[in-house]
């Protein structure tokens, strides 16, 4: 069912909605429980569904990655009560490349571009608050990059921890987390990780698609709260800031 036949639906009256709104930055576990804890569909199979390569989704639209992870767009979707696995996922997936085209350059892109430019999107995601830093911290991470230098991004250790191991989200990542040996441990790894950590909004998809040039190359944040960061072009800069605004 795609989003013209919900509209029929809706305006007919033959048809009860399951109103879902998915936030930014949810990975495909955390989906597929608000799918399950509303009744529309077990998390197993929708999980099961979406790491499921050889599904007529990934090459109706040329998925580059092994899993839908990232393709998921976040949103408030209308879907029915026990609606099949397929469908559900569908509509996300539609969604996304309709919504990618507000994206100045980014419908254009190959799709294995498209794939590179979402994973990197994924990451921003995780690590933005405000949203006029989300372009600054994708100009960090792409500098990095371009100097093969890693990420160092806390995020995608908590991927790890949480998606791959399967274990609770840390209150804290600790220094042995910082050793993890996987590819997504961007602390041990230089570059981008093997595919999205989360499912990204347009935000975080415009500034990874769209990266304004700078020297930036660290980030650190100053008022918690607010989600504020600070930013600097060498270590030196980078050390005084994060003596400045971290607490014991």
């Amino acid at each position: 069912m795609d989003f013209s036949e919900i509209q029929k639906e809706l305006s007919s009256g033959q048809q009860e909605f399951i109103v879902i709104s998915l936030p930014e930055g949810l990975t495909i576990s955390k989906i597929a429980a608000i799918l399950e804890n509303n009744k529309i569909c077990p998390a197993s199979d929708f999980v099961a569904f979406c790491h499921d390569s050889s599904s007529s989704l990934f090459s109706e639209f040329k998925i580059a990655g092994e899993s839908l992870e990232g393709y998921l767009f976040p949103d408030t979707y209308y879907f029915t009560s026990g609606m099949s696995v397929q469908s559900a996922t569908r509509i996300m997936v539609e969604n996304f490349f309709e919504k990618i085209k507000g994206v100045r350059g980014l419908s254009e892109k190959s799709p294995s571009e498209l794939f590179e430019i979402l994973t990197l999107a994924s990451i921003v995601e995780r690590e933005y608050r405000i949203a006029e830093e989300a372009p600054l911290i994708a100009s960090v991470f792409r500098n990095r990059i371009k100097n093969n230098i890693g990420l160092y991004s806390c995020a995608t250790v908590e991927y790890i921890i949480t998606e791959i191991q399967g274990k609770p989200h840390p209150k804290r990542i600790l220094l042995d987390d910082l050793k993890i040996d996987n590819p997504y441990n961007t602390y041990k790894w230089a570059g981008l990780t093997p595919g999205p950590i989360s499912n990204p909004g347009l935000i975080a998809l415009d500034a990874a698609c769209n990266t304004p040039s700078t020297n930036y190359y660290f980030f650190q944040i100053a008022d918690q709260g607010a989600g504020r960061h600070v930013f600097s072009t060498t270590f030196e800069q980078h050390k005084v800031n994060h003596n400045l605004y971290t607490k014991d």
